[in-house]
């Protein structure tokens, strides 16, 4: 049997290790490096609030120990039995391998979209979710500054997904990787898709920074993590390049 506290311990130090490298050279990159090449992509170019950074880091440590736990749970879930993982890629063959990675992808999006807009409601949004709605220009570090209820609800997902079909856990993984780079990027106040693009209809089903962006500067519309689908089909959707100059400047 695995022991937990080691193992929670590990599982803090990967995921830390993940935000502060990949938000961090994200943040280095954009906002450094390649400052003058990168500011024609920039979403919001309005200036952070004084300690943002600060503000950003210490909720983020605070996720950090709670989604650790999701690590656990999926160790709980395979040792316990009680979950359906299997480690055998050719007992479910490798085209379920990969329709489980997109099932999880699209459930975690209709997920996201009604906890989140949940979280707008006015009793909820001034007691939780205006801890990460006080950056209202994002950066790569935003993307995990929650207050730790709304870090919970994030967690969903991850926590229920080993127990309802088969998962491998190297799908898991993927899944996990794919939300939080997506995660980083949606809120790293850069859209390197050029707007022709992002209004293309092979483009205009997915989520960008831009609508993001927007999002965080109006607090209303664009509840969407990977696609524009839930809030193009409940009227909440909102094209940041057409109302653009209401927050950029």
């Amino acid at each position: 049997m695995t022991f937990y506290p080691l193992k929670y311990l590990f599982f803090i130090a990967m995921i830390s290790i993940r935000y502060l490298v990949v938000a961090g050279l994200f943040f280095y990159f954009t906002q450094k490096l390649w400052a003058q090449r990168t500011r024609t992509a920039m979403v919001n170019s309005k200036p952070q609030f004084k300690g943002q950074l600060n503000h950003e880091l210490k909720f983020s440590m605070v996720t950090v120990l709670i989604f650790a736990l999701g690590g656990l749970n999926f160790i709980f879930a395979k040792e316990s039995h009680w979950g359906l993982i299997y480690t055998d890629i050719g007992e479910w063959g490798m085209g379920y391998f990969i329709f489980s990675i997109f099932l999880m992808l699209i459930l975690h999006d209709w997920y996201f979209y009604w906890t989140h807009r949940w979280l707008h409601r006015k009793e909820n949004f001034g007691r939780f979710h205006s801890v990460h709605h006080r950056s209202k220009v994002t950066t790569p570090f935003t993307s995990q500054s929650f207050h730790w209820v709304e870090s919970f609800i994030n967690m969903g997902p991850s926590l229920i997904f080993p127990f309802i079909f088969p998962l491998h856990p190297t799908a898991y993984i993927i899944f996990t990787i794919v939300a939080f780079a997506y995660n980083v990027y949606g809120h790293g106040n850069y859209d390197f898709l050029p707007k022709r693009w992002r209004n293309h209809a092979l483009f205009r089903w997915i989520n960008s920074p831009s609508n993001h962006g927007y999002h965080h500067d109006q607090i209303n519309g664009n509840y969407g993590f990977y696609t524009t689908i839930w809030d193009r089909a409940h009227g909440t959707y909102v094209n940041a390049d057409i109302c653009a100059d209401d927050f950029k400047r």
